[in-house]
């Protein structure tokens, strides 16, 4: 499953960094035709606004595979041991119920019903921009049960406190 996920990994890098390319290329280009050519498009802004969705989807499915995504850390520096790995379960459980819930199954009806929409510039069917969601979902979903079985597999170690010395080693690796 880590080969697996380190694929993904890789994959889901690669095609969010291109897309990123392709979208500052294109900006530049709109900047371009809008001030120096007088000929501003529509179909680049268009693109760019669609582009803009499956970047930020398929980036936010990347991050939660890393477990680099934003979190409020209130109350989990404040536990130790059993009772922090229990929220790391519980957040991870929650990730994984929302991803499958909304981002698929209502992704996938939000698909369904703008499938024949098209987009005025573009003239593409609305349900592929919408396509995000249920993508992201299910790469998201795919990263939470990674990392909730991970989590479980470290329950049944032995629980240790994190160190300062710990702390200070994850704090160097961060910067």
């Amino acid at each position: 499953m880590k080969s697996v996920k380190k694929y993904l990994d890789k994959t889901l890098l690669f095609v969010t960094s291109s897309l990123f390319l392709v979208m500052v290329t294109i900006t530049t280009w709109q900047v371009m035709a809008r001030y120096i050519f007088q000929n501003p498009s529509t179909v680049t802004e268009e693109f760019l606004r669609f582009s803009l969705i499956w970047l930020s989807m398929l980036t936010a499915a990347y991050v939660v595979g890393k477990r680099t995504h934003i979190k409020f850390t209130l109350v989990s520096d404040r536990l130790k041991g059993s009772k922090k790995r229990g929220l790391e379960i519980f957040i991870q459980a929650m990730f994984l119920v929302f991803s499958l819930g909304i981002m698929v199954f209502g992704g996938g009806k939000a698909v369904s019903l703008t499938m024949a929409q098209l987009s005025p510039s573009l003239g593409i069917p609305m349900g592929f921009v919408y396509l995000a969601l249920p993508v992201s979902g299910v790469l998201i979903a795919f990263y939470s049960a990674l990392n909730l079985a991970e989590t479980l597999k470290e329950r049944n170690a032995p629980v240790a406190d994190e160190t300062k010395e710990d702390e200070a080693r994850k704090v160097g690796e961060a910067l």
